[in-house]
């Protein structure tokens, strides 16, 4: 592209751009931005984790947090084979410093995130040979804190980025001279906790006047070594260790930064014991401990959530190797603030997937039935009840759609079938009856497609029916749509879509139905391909897409009959031809509810009354059962289930 930016005077644009038609296209204009703490779904700083070291071995390890994914990567291996390192990390790069190999070294090693390569900076050494240390970060500076040679010692090093020297800091050595300690902290402070003499001490360093000091208030709950740290938006946690009979311990002790006391937080606990871990993490959802001893050397890793404190194995997040004594960081840990690279200024007539809610709501279903609404964190993948958010009366069986700023969920049965709309709203997780967007029929197991405008609701049962109704967003009021009515009356049908039209698939009626039967959003009329036809009549099942396809998982199977449908079926919008994914054979969900972020979608709950999550990469046409800290609160199915970034709707909708 021309560089047609800098011109601001009427002169200028007369002689150098009317001339040559050079303008920058408005998609192209961008703006600054203050500096921030990165969101955990930005792409614009690293979104990952990096685990160092350790047995004496070089390996580094890069841990993807949107999926909780963590491979090896051998450009970034350190320069040398060491343990005991401490690490610190710019919003750029990583930084090991010190360590054994095995004798102590000074010896600094930096990792480009952006590249993934690792090398030698001499100029950045600590200022003596050591192991065993602690290191914090800020935006500008690493601090290295204690470490040992023969010996322990309380001296604390200043890593300064823009430099990349160190310096000793006399006023901010540690209160007594200590190594294994847990390490971790926000913008203003870092804190080191306990250390080799099963210690409860913790240290405060202040970064604005770079001093040191014990906080009695905030002693860790027993004496501790070999622990290690990992910071939210408000506390650090640390995790594991040994105790004074050097037995490994699995005890989550959290540092309120607000005010400066610890407190044990046994939902937190690891989920077994272990003590010299490397742990890192980003801030503002999760912690994650990986690797460390007991009994034996282990690889295991283990995943924080802040918003719940609770810890679970994930598997997925293993180091490579089995090893311990490792060095970990993040550019998203410690509360780091970064510039954000400029952002583009968005057309007024579109918001980005950044303005949506990252989040997706699982409600009601059976059990008398349930009005109860979880809420789950799509970058974190864990489930919550919010209970605000709660239907006004238990409902099953309902149609749910969503807006930019809502989901609705419409008819079902509270038992004895409604016509009623139920309206969440995201900014505040509140849930109201909205009497304008009843349904023109009670009816109950229909579903609902969603373009940027509106929401369509389609057949269910009680009789069964072809009706399709219209709810416009933006005055939330509900009308029937006889030109888009469905072919045939059918229940228990499954439906999904993109921003520009929607498909209702198979579902129930005297026999059942494979056909797809396919909603142009701009006209409000039907239409059929044969070709996106379900390959076997199915009903009670699943469906949630992206842009460019649409996947309808599970399900009941007639002719021949199959109880749990084991297979996915996957719709291309651009073709409409309907295939099975090979990659998805276990989807075996019935009656669940499914919402996604245009990315990733999730199957929760089911028949015969589950409260599981399943996950469909759309991306890799794979599918996995997440930790049960992705589970519904309760058992449940025939629920609705809404997000606002769902069948794409994140990357471009219509602002409401």
């Amino acid at each position: 592209m021309s560089n047609t930016r800098g011109i601001f005077t009427l002169r200028r644009i007369s002689e150098e751009k009317i001339p040559l038609n050079e303008w920058v296209n408005l998609d192209n204009v961008w703006h600054g931005s203050p500096l921030r703490r990165f969101s955990d779904d930005s792409t614009e700083t690293p979104n990952t984790g990096y685990f160092g070291g350790g047995s004496d071995k070089s390996t580094m390890d890069k841990l993807s947090y949107s999926n909780d994914t963590n491979e090896q990567v051998p450009g970034a291996a350190l320069s040398a084979a060491r343990r005991n390192m401490g690490a610190a990390s710019s919003p750029t790069a990583g930084y090991w410093g010190g360590g054994t190999e095995p004798g102590y070294r000074s010896k600094m090693d930096k990792c480009t995130y952006s590249t993934d390569s690792t090398a030698r900076v001499p100029g950045a050494n600590l200022t003596t040979s050591r192991g065993e240390t602690g290191a914090t970060s800020i935006t500008t500076a690493g601090y290295f804190m204690g470490g040992a040679p023969g010996g322990p010692a309380g001296r604390t090093d200043k890593l300064t980025y823009s430099t990349e020297t160190c310096e000793y800091i006399p006023g901010a050595d540690l209160s007594s001279a200590r190594y294994r300690f847990g390490a971790a902290g926000n913008t203003t402070d870092g804190y080191a906790a306990g250390g080799q003499n099963f210690e409860s001490t913790v240290d405060k360093l202040t970064y604005s006047s770079d001093t040191t000091a014990r906080i009695p208030g905030a002693n860790l709950s027993a004496g501790t070594a070999y622990l290690k740290g990992t910071s939210s938006t408000t506390a650090a946690f640390f995790g594991g260790g040994q105790n004074p009979s050097y037995s490994s311990i699995s005890t989550m002790n959290k540092t309120s930064y607000s005010t400066d006391t610890s407190s044990v937080v046994p939902g937190a606990a690891l989920a077994a014991t272990r003590d010299s871990m490397g742990s890192t993490g980003n801030t503002s959802s999760s912690g994650y401990f990986a690797g460390g001893r007991s009994g034996s050397v282990k690889s295991e890793a283990y995943k924080l959530t802040y918003s719940t404190e609770t810890t679970a194995a994930t598997p997925s997040a293993n180091v490579s190797i089995a090893r311990d004594d490792i060095g970990a960081t993040s550019a998203k840990g410690d509360n780091l603030l970064v510039a954000e690279p400029p952002t583009p200024t968005p057309s007024p007539s579109i918001s980005q997937s950044g303005s949506l809610p990252n989040t997706g709501y699982f409600a009601g279903g059976n059990g008398s039935p349930l009005s109860s609404v979880d809420k789950f964190n799509y970058s974190t993948e864990v489930m919550a009840r919010v209970p605000g958010a709660d239907l006004p009366i238990g409902s099953d069986g309902q149609g749910s759609t969503s807006s930019s700023s809502a989901a609705y969920f419409g008819g079902g049965n509270e038992p004895g079938q409604v016509s009623i709309v139920d309206k969440l709203t995201y900014s505040n997780d509140t849930t109201v009856r909205v009497p304008g967007a009843n349904l023109s029929e009670a009816r109950k197991f229909l579903k609902a497609i969603t373009s940027p405008s509106a929401g369509y609701f389609g057949g269910g049962i009680s009789p069964a029916y072809s009706i399709v109704d219209k709810l416009t967003f933006s005055n939330d009021t509900t009308v029937r749509v006889p030109g888009a009515n469905l072919y045939q009356p059918r229940h228990n049908l499954a439906a999904t879509g993109n921003t520009t039209a929607g498909y209702f698939a198979g579902g129930y009626h005297n026999d059942g139905f494979t056909s797809v039967i396919k909603l142009t959003y701009t006209s409000d009329t039907l239409g059929v391909a044969p070709s996106s036809n379900l390959p076997n009549k199915t009903e009670s099942f699943s469906a949630s897409g992206n842009t460019t396809h649409g996947y309808f998982c599970g399900g009941v199977r007639r002719s021949p009959y199959i109880a749990n449908v084991t297979n996915v079926n996957k719709l291309t919008y651009s073709t409409e031809t309907m295939d099975i994914s090979p990659g998805l054979p276990t989807a075996n969900k019935t009656r669940a509810g499914m919402t996604g972020n245009g990315l990733v979608g999730y199957l929760a709950g089911g028949f015969p009354s589950v409260s599981s999550t399943d996950k469909v990469d759309y991306t890799t046409d794979t599918k996995s059962t997440l930790p049960s800290t992705a589970n519904c609160s309760v058992n449940r199915r025939d629920h609705g289930a809404a997000s606002s970034r769902d069948n794409g709707a994140g990357f471009f909708s219509n602002i409401v």
